[in-house]
C-alpha cells in the first residue's frame, strides 16, 4: 500500500514535462487556477517568472519520466518544494476521455492540492552518475552474455560439442573456438571473429568500469559495502548493484515496502472476500530483483547451510518457487542488515518461525 504526499504549502504547481516543452498549472488550496500555460523550450527562467508571485509557498510536482533530473535539481536550487509523482500510480488515479498536456498538468496540480500524489523517490544528484555507470556496466554484461550464447549455439549447430567459456582464460577459449572453425566457410569465420572481437572489447571495458566503481565505493561507502558482502551470494558486483539501487534503506518504512520495491512481492486482487489473482509484479526496481535472484542462485551453491535450507524449500514448494522464496529471504536479511548495521546471520534466515 503506497502512501500519499501531504502538501503543506498554499499553492500547488503541476507540470507536464516533455523534452522540448512543459505545460504548467498553478492552483491554490480552493482549486482556483492562477497560471495555466505552455513553456516552450523548457525555459526555466520563464517558468520562474510565471510562478514568482507564489514562490513563497509553492510545491512543484511532475511525473517520473526519463528527463526529470534537470527539472528537479533546478526546482530545488530555486528553493521550491519538489515532489516526483509515480507515473503509473498517478495514471491509475486520474483519467480523461480526451488527454492532452493542458489537462495533464491541471490534474497533477489538482491531485497535489488534494493530497493524492503517490510520490516516487528523488534519487540524490551526487550518486546518479555512479548508478548510471553501474547500470551501463550491467547492460554490457548482458550484451556480452548474448554474444557468448550465440557463439555457443553456433558451435552446436555445426555438429560440435559446446565449449565452456567459464573457469578458463579468455584467450584459451578463443583459440579452442578458432580450432573448431578452422575448416569452415570464410564468411562464417568472419562472423565468428567479429563476435570474438566484441567479447574481448566488452571484457576490457567491463574491467575498467569495475575498477572505477569498486574504488569509488570503498572510498565513500566502504562500511555498507563490506556489510552487504557478508551475505551469501552477494559478491563485489551484486553488492554494488544492491547498494546503489537502494541508496538509503531508511526511505522504506517497513520490510514489506522494501520487498515490494524489489519486485519480490506481488499485490493481490480481491473482491467480496475472495482473492481473484495477483497484479503489480513489474512495479518496482528490476535491477534489485535481478540482483537478489542471482544472489539466491550463487548462495545456494556456495554456502552449505543455505544449500540445505534451499533443498528443504525445493522439496516442499518446488524448484521455481524455492528460488523466489530464497531471494525474498535474502532481501529481508539485507534490509535488517543495513537498517541495524549488522552482518549477515545465517541462523536468523534458516530458523523456523514460532507457531
Amino acid at each position: 500500500m503506497f502512501s500519499y504526499y501531504q502538501t503543506t504549502t498554499e499553492y500547488s504547481c503541476g507540470v507536464d514535462l516533455h523534452s522540448r516543452q512543459m505545460y504548467i498549472c498553478v492552483m491554490d488550496r480552493n482549486g482556483e487556477v492562477l497560471v495555466h500555460r505552455n513553456v516552450r523550450g523548457n525555459n526555466f527562467e520563464y517558468f520562474l517568472k510565471l510562478v514568482e508571485p507564489y514562490k513563497h509557498s509553492l510545491t512543484v510536482c511532475c511525473e517520473c519520466t526519463f528527463n526529470w533530473y534537470w527539472f528537479a535539481d533546478a526546482c530545488m536550487d530555486a528553493g521550491f518544494e519538489f515532489i516526483l509523482g509515480h507515473a503509473l500510480y498517478m495514471r491509475a488515479i486520474h483519467s480523461f476521455k480526451s488527454k492532452n498536456d493542458r489537462q495533464d498538468c491541471f490534474q497533477i496540480a489538482h491531485l497535489l492540492r488534494s493530497n493524492l500524489i503517490p510520490p516516487a523517490y528523488v534519487y540524490p544528484r551526487e550518486k546518479r552518475a555512479v548508478r548510471a555507470l553501474l547500470r551501463q556496466r550491467t547492460t554490457f554484461v548482458w550484451k556480452r552474455s548474448e554474444i557468448l550464447t550465440s557463439l555457443s549455439m553456433g558451435v552446436m549447430a555445426n555438429g560440435n560439442k559446446p565449449l565452456n567459456s567459464c573457469n578458463k582464460p579468455r584467450d584459451t577459449w578463443l583459440e579452442e573456438l578458432r580450432a573448431v572453425y578452422a575448416d569452415a566457410d570464410p564468411i562464417l569465420m568472419l562472423s565468428v571473429e567479429t563476435s570474438m572481437h566484441m567479447v574481448k572489447e566488452f571484457d576490457s571495458i567491463i574491467g575498467k568500469l569495475d575498477w572505477a566503481l569498486h574504488k569509488h565505493t570503498k572510498d565513500h561507502f566502504g562500511v555498507e559495502y563490506n556489510t552487504l558482502k557478508t551475505t551469501p551470494g552477494i559478491g563485489v558486483t551484486l553488492g554494488l548493484i544492491v547498494l546503489y539501487e537502494i541508496d538509503d534503506i531508511r526511505r522504506f518504512k517497513s520490510v514489506q515496502d522494501f520487498l515490494s520495491y524489489c519486485r519480490l512481492a506481488k499485490g493481490t486482487v480481491a473482491s467480496a472476500g475472495k482473492i481473484k489473482g495477483t497484479q503489480g509484479g513489474k512495479i518496482g526496481n528490476g535491477y534489485l530483483k535481478y540482483a537478489f535472484h542471482e544472489a539466491a542462485v550463487q548462495g545456494k551453491r556456495r554456502n552449505p547451510e543455505l544449500t540445505k535450507y534451499y533443498q528443504r524449500l525445493e522439496a516442499k514448494k518446488g524448484k521455481h518457487l524455492a528460488n523466489g522464496i530464497l531471494a525474498c529471504k535474502l532481501a529481508r536479511a539485507v534490509y535488517f542488515m543495513l537498517r541495524d548495521h549488522k552482518v549477515f546471520d545465517i541462523g536468523k534466515l534458516t530458523r523456523k518461525r514460532a507457531a
